[in-house]
């Protein structure tokens, strides 16, 4: 009798596992994205936090600061989904936010989260040097049907309020992480 319920207990275990995974993104990071040895997760969510929750107003007219905090937003995505949070919630709140992210600045909802990171971070580094060429060629399909409404849509970035409460979340889930200071 013991071993049926084993058998019972496991498959169910088994199968509510299986409801409620979801396929893992990855990334590569581009070169140059983070400066020193810093935690991926953790430094994006510290920058996706800082310019789309607490200064979202120094992204008004400053295309390549947009251009950046939809990049650490989808690095942190990608990272607080991985599996490396004990806190599910955070990854799975930002991946139901990011659509309405990337209609905000016209970013093709169904482009791979790889393709978005390199076109966001080549943008923003042709708009950090004046390179507008560069940065419309950077966001044009299969990440931006049509680049010009992107580039545009940066210049006056609104950051919609759904991306709000995902950012919290990470952020209070990494402060439990890392433990209250002594």
């Amino acid at each position: 009798m013991i071993e049926r319920r084993v058998v019972l207990v496991t498959a169910a275990l088994a199968a509510l596992a299986a409801c409620g995974e979801e396929p893992v993104e990855t990334i590569v990071i581009p070169a140059g994205v983070f400066q020193g040895a810093a935690d991926p997760l953790i430094q994006s969510a510290e920058n996706a936090f800082h310019l789309l929750v607490a200064r979202p107003h120094a992204l008004l007219d400053q295309p390549a600061n947009a251009a950046y905090a939809l990049l650490m937003y989808e690095i942190a995505t990608i990272e607080a989904s991985s599996g490396r949070l004990a806190d599910r919630w955070p990854g799975r709140l930002l991946r139901e936010a990011r659509p309405n992210l990337r209609a905000a600045a016209a970013i093709a909802s169904e482009a791979s989260a790889q393709m978005v990171v390199e076109a966001l971070w080549a943008a923003t580094r042709a708009l950090r040097q004046g390179e507008e060429a560069q940065a419309r060629a950077a966001l044009g399909p299969p990440v931006s049907l049509d680049p010009t409404v992107t580039r545009d849509r940066l210049q006056r970035f609104e950051v919609p309020r759904q991306v709000v409460r995902p950012l919290r979340e990470l952020r209070l889930a990494l402060e439990r992480e890392a433990g209250s200071p002594r």
